[in-house]
């Protein structure tokens, strides 16, 4: 009769699946993990490292919700997406636009500043905060080298590109 492998077996492998774990995790939240899949997300990763964005964050960063259940389950979409593509079952998905609380997480914009100062918009952005998310202003910010033609922005909800309220 065959011997069942002892405790210091499954110790050992528990760590060792631990370790890959960690391992995998660390490595696959790096942006250059998101631009391996070169055929879906080259060009937005050769875009992302000139842009503004390219230094001053990786892609999980924007392309996840703040806190652990946000970051999991960009992961999880991601892993979804890469094995999708590397089994050929159907073309990989690009990761969701960043919501608000992307682009205000520590670290990154303050809401007080985006409120009182004009800054480059020439405009305090209070009365876009709650009502507009960033990414219909600031879209391509993270992945051009250029932001989006704020005149036709504007316009989209003002009509002619007027003041804001």
């Amino acid at each position: 009769m065959a011997r069942l492998p002892g405790r210091r077996f499954w110790i050992a492998l528990a760590i060792v699946a631990v370790a890959a774990f960690l391992g995998l995790n660390a490595y696959s939240q790096r942006s250059q993990f998101c631009g391996s899949c070169h055929a879906v997300m080259g060009e937005y990763y050769e875009s992302w490292q000139t842009s503004t964005h390219g230094e001053a964050a990786e892609c999980l960063d924007c392309h996840s919700e703040p806190g652990w259940t946000g970051y999991y389950h960009s992961k999880v979409e991601g892993a979804r997406n890469a094995l999708k593509f590397y089994l050929n079952v159907e073309k990989g998905e690009k990761a969701p636009p960043p919501g608000p609380a992307s682009c205000l997480r520590e670290g990154c914009h303050v809401v007080a500043d985006l409120e009182q100062s004009p800054g480059q918009a020439g405009f305090a952005h209070s009365g876009h905060i709650d009502r507009v998310s960033c990414v219909e202003c600031h879209g391509d910010v993270g992945h051009r080298d250029t932001e989006r033609d704020r005149a036709a922005a504007c316009a989209e909800c003002h009509g002619g590109g007027e003041d804001a309220e």
